[in-house]
């Protein structure tokens, strides 16, 4: 009788362990089921809201802020992390979006020069022998080159690349931040060629310089490739890769983003790929005249008039990868054109234009007194509109 009663209590924990673990079961499910719902919710309303903003057209604007200050002569503005630069020939000064000045520096230039890089920016005066290097801190270092300079660069790390004249020589020099010379090349057109123009990656390791020589009575170019690091100290010069281009003059070369660099001839468009040797992995020879060059950490715009089209302008745009993006054309006198994210804002001192990469004008626009720089906040829909006297934030509606 007891076995039938501990056989019978055995039956009944095991029915109703069964059931506890297909409830723990159903449980488990249902809470899958719930999460994968809420996550399908969450992309349609995401995939949604994207597709809606594509779609989306703006025909004015809405001034969230305004901002003054003393109008400076000829003022200029650029971007540098999140911080903007405003300079002339009398100094300059660095604030945030929120117009909270960082720094500001008096100086006397003639024709001042300025680069960025993340953090970074470096100063100086065209023809000059100083160049200042400063970021969201102030004043990081000063570097005196002792003879002219002609053009520089600067890394995310400090590090300034510049080319000096010095009578029938011409310097290519590599600084730290503290104005140490960490490295230079002296060259001639005989030896090497002219350094037409230099850009340094973001991590101040790779340095790239087009240099125009004569070759057999043919104006040409090469590109070279020097690498600071590592893998630059067991090769000659530092110098890790070049590639020469007859009959093509060379007259840019830069860095879009750690690994990826381009350079623009008469008639040839080359990118490089590579964060310690770059090899050429896109070239195509060019059909029209370029006659201006933007790009971003994705992707290159190349400007050249429409000769045979309805438009003025046409704006072929490539990814890193040599891949024709999108092409746009466009009629506005452009004083400057930036790529930010999928977007193409061109602008004048008069008035303002943005297309998305599928071709679409999502505005168009004027400003009420002369424009000097146009610089997009995080989102696509709100932007800094700088003056000689202020400053604007103002947001697409």
């Amino acid at each position: 009788m007891g076995g039938e009663i501990n056989e019978t209590l055995k039956d009944k924990y095991e029915k109703t362990q069964k059931d506890f673990e297909q409830k723990i079961r159903r449980h488990r499910r249902s809470i899958r089921y719930r999460i994968v719902i809420a996550i399908a919710i969450i992309g349609a309303i995401i995939a949604s809201a994207y597709y809606n903003y594509q779609k989306m057209v703006y025909t004015d604007t809405d001034v969230l802020r305004s901002m003054s200050y003393p109008e400076a002569s000829n003022a200029r503005y650029i971007r540098f992390g999140n911080n903007v630069l405003r300079y002339s020939q009398d100094g300059a000064s660095a604030f945030n979006i929120s117009d909270d000045m960082i720094w500001n520096e008096t100086f006397e230039m003639q024709n001042p020069i300025v680069d960025t890089c993340l953090d970074y920016v470096a100063i100086g005066d065209y023809m000059g022998t100083t160049i200042y290097i400063y970021n969201s801190a102030g004043l990081q270092g000063t570097i005196d080159t002792s003879t002219p300079l002609k053009r520089f660069c600067v890394s995310g790390n400090g590090n300034v690349a510049v080319v000096l004249e010095d009578n029938e020589v011409t310097w290519v020099k590599l600084y730290d931040v503290n104005g140490t010379n960490i490295a230079s090349d002296r060259t001639t057109m005989s030896k090497s060629g002219y350094p037409v123009c230099i850009d340094i990656s973001d991590d101040g390791i790779l340095l790239a310089v087009s240099y125009l020589f004569v070759d057999s009575g043919v104006l040409s170019s090469s590109v070279a490739f020097y690498n600071f690091g590592a893998v630059g100290q067991n090769e000659v010069d530092n110098l890790v890769s070049g590639y020469n281009s007859s009959g093509t003059v060379v007259s840019y070369v830069s860095f879009i983003n750690q690994d990826t660099s381009f350079a623009l001839g008469d008639n040839k468009f080359t990118i490089f790929k590579g964060a310690d040797k770059p090899e050429s992995i896109f070239e195509t020879q060019l059909e029209h005249e370029i006659c201006s060059v933007f790009n971003n950490e994705d992707m290159i715009a190349l400007v050249y008039e429409d000769e045979e089209g309805d438009n003025k302008y046409i704006a072929e745009i490539y990814d890193d990868n040599g891949n024709v993006v999108t092409m746009q054309g466009f009629d506005m006198d452009y004083g400057n054109i930036c790529l930010y994210k999928d977007l193409m804002i061109i602008y004048n001192t008069d008035s303002w234009l943005i297309y998305n990469m599928s071709q679409l004008k999502k505005y168009e626009g004027s400003f009420d007194r002369p424009a000097v720089a146009v610089i997009p906040e995080s989102g696509r829909t709100r932007f800094l509109v700088l003056y000689g006297d202020g400053m604007e934030e103002v947001k697409l509606k």
